[in-house]
């Protein structure tokens, strides 16, 4: 019920993305649909943004589950280090590639992009397969008895919220796009077009891949397993060689997907965000020589997704980076989700040639709310290591910083020393512009 409301959540989310797309049709995503949210302070949007982008929008997500999926193959019991090296050493290969190789790297993450789609689809007829009998369990899964279908189920407004946040986690994504979009040819038409097709194809496997876990899992494995869920399913239909070898090194080359696919949009966001001068070394981190990739924003990917790989306890590693994660960018879409539905009403300027449903706007918007204010809701247990409110508190404080630095080097040092910010603009060769603040005394 909670991937049904999360899908509907989503594509209500992804149509608010498609009328800023259309209506913004250049690269820096979520950056610019804050800015022009908050047209008085257009810097406070960029520095609001700034501290999620580097901070919190990594794959550090795929990079655990690729190690465990790997780790699962090769037979090897999953301990903490051994699941952070192969973490870290997932993150490298996709930053590296990138760096030296981009036009390689994207073909090779649209092959493992091919990858998912064929693996999820082959874990939906595995589910079938399983509600049909064909099973190697002697006591089979029944976990759609309509007597014990609820049993154990959590009402309170915590664990709703958690396992909400949790399921809006995998349809992500829908804005990525939009950060590149000076790549794309005719990008409003082909992000009305594709944009949609996209949401109801992932809602759709997304689903359907939860009833087919549901079909060939059981509860206990389901607490167990953790992050490798879909090798209990392979292992309980196929038997050992498939479900423990095979088909784990499939799932985890999607993984390897993601991490390429993020490294690129992270690191060209930052380097758009470097063109607008609000980041420190600025001109290092707009360059794309010698290889024609964003090396400086590479880096950065690399070394914040290692260190969220390293310092969470591994336990609650996957759970506790999928929240970081989750909390802030739900609380960038609130503020992007008010500023269409402002910019409609008070901006006679903003005439998109798409706009989103109004209802779906204002049900997007009311889900954000309720996403954003019942973790802070005590839970009726917690069963992490961790305290309830951490990774909330956590990833809200980071984003925050980007209100202090944007108070610090665009209001208060300016005031104090004494003088204004001039903005100078530069065309740059690639087609897109370039800013570098002046500064001009008062005196």
């Amino acid at each position: 019920m909670l991937w049904l409301v999360g899908g509907f959540v989503s594509l209500c989310g992804s149509l608010m993305a498609l009328e800023f797309g259309t209506g913004i049709p250049v690269s820096g995503g979520l950056k610019n649909y804050l800015e022009r949210s908050i047209p008085n302070r257009r810097l406070l949007g960029t520095c609001f943004y700034i501290f999620y982008c580097t901070f919190l929008q990594v794959s550090t997500s795929s990079a655990i589950s690729f190690a465990n999926y790997i780790l699962l193959a090769a037979g090897q019991e999953v301990t903490t280090w051994k699941m952070r090296g192969i973490a870290i050493a997932s993150v490298s290969f996709a930053v590296l590639i990138f760096a030296f190789f981009p036009r390689a790297a994207m073909y090779t993450n649209n092959v493992f992009g091919a990858i998912k789609i064929i693996m999820l689809l082959f874990v939906i007829f595995t589910g079938f397969a399983a509600l049909g009998g064909h099973i190697k369990l002697e006591e089979k899964p029944d976990n759609f008895d309509p007597k014990t279908l609820f049993h154990g189920t959590k009402t309170n407004a915590y664990d709703i919220s958690t396992a909400l946040l949790n399921c809006i986690f995998s349809y992500q994504g829908y804005d990525q796009v939009n950060a590149i979009l000076s790549e794309v040819r005719n990008p409003a038409r082909t992000l009305k077009i594709a944009m949609p097709v996209a949401m109801a194809i992932v809602t759709t496997l997304n689903i359907l891949a939860n009833v087919a876990y549901f079909a060939g899992v059981s509860i206990a494995q389901f607490r167990d397993n953790g992050v490798t869920v879909a090798g209990s399913l392979f292992l309980n239909v196929f038997g050992d060689k498939a479900g423990n070898q095979v088909l784990p090194v499939l799932v985890a080359l999607s993984a390897l997907g993601h991490l390429i696919s993020m490294s690129k949009s992270i690191s060209v966001v930052l380097q758009v965000l470097a063109k607008e001068d609000v980041l420190i070394f600025n001109d290092i981190f707009t360059t794309s020589k010698p290889f024609g990739s964003p090396l400086a924003g590479l880096c950065v990917v690399w070394a914040v997704t290692v260190i969220f790989v390293c310092a969470p306890p591994p336990g609650d590693a996957y759970d506790f980076v999928v929240s970081l994660t989750s909390y802030p960018y739900t609380l960038m879409l609130f503020f992007c989700a008010v500023g269409a539905f402002k910019l409609r009403y008070f901006d006679k300027d903003w005439d998109p040639p798409y706009r989103a449903p109004i209802v779906g706007l204002i049900l997007f918007i009311l889900a954000c709310l309720f996403l954003l204010i019942a973790p802070f809701i005590p839970p009726e247990e917690n069963n992490s290591s961790l305290p309830y409110y951490l990774s909330s508190v956590v990833s809200l404080s980071i984003t925050m910083l980007g209100v202090v630095w944007y108070f610090l080097k665009f209001v208060l040092v300016p005031f104090l020393f004494r003088y204004k910010l001039v903005p100078i603009y530069k065309d740059l060769t690639d087609g897109s512009r370039m800013i570098r603040y002046k500064r001009i005394s008062k005196e």
